[in-house]
């Protein structure tokens, strides 16, 4: 087992700031694996610190002229610390066991 430290920088955007900030929190599973090599089985958020939050606000109107309404979009960036617990597979050493099956088993086996 190894345990490693990274920090992630995510961003993520939505029509609402919980779905941007779930969209950013998202990748933090795809970027630990990008960074290190092995099976992670466990990924601890240390640390987490808002680094921009943007709403964008607009109007709307239907033909350039009727129904106006207003509309928004945000978009979050963070920086994530997360503690990584990882098995390189490469280090563990596997027991072979080959089975010898007859031709009638052979032939019961397959599909």
């Amino acid at each position: 087992m190894k345990q490693s430290r990274h920090t992630l920088r995510l961003s993520g955007s939505g029509p609402t700031r919980e779905k941007a900030f779930a969209t950013a929190i998202g990748q933090v599973q795809s970027e630990v694996a990008k960074r290190t090599d092995g099976v992670n089985f466990r990924v601890e958020p240390l640390e987490l610190d808002v680094v921009s939050a943007v709403e964008h606000r607009w109007t709307e109107r239907f033909l350039g002229l009727l129904f106006p309404r207003t509309r928004q979009r945000f978009e979050i960036t963070l920086r994530v610390e997360v503690q990584v617990a990882s098995l390189d597979l490469d280090a563990v050493d596997f027991t072979v066991r080959e089975e010898r099956l007859s031709s009638l088993q052979h032939a019961l086996h397959m599909r």
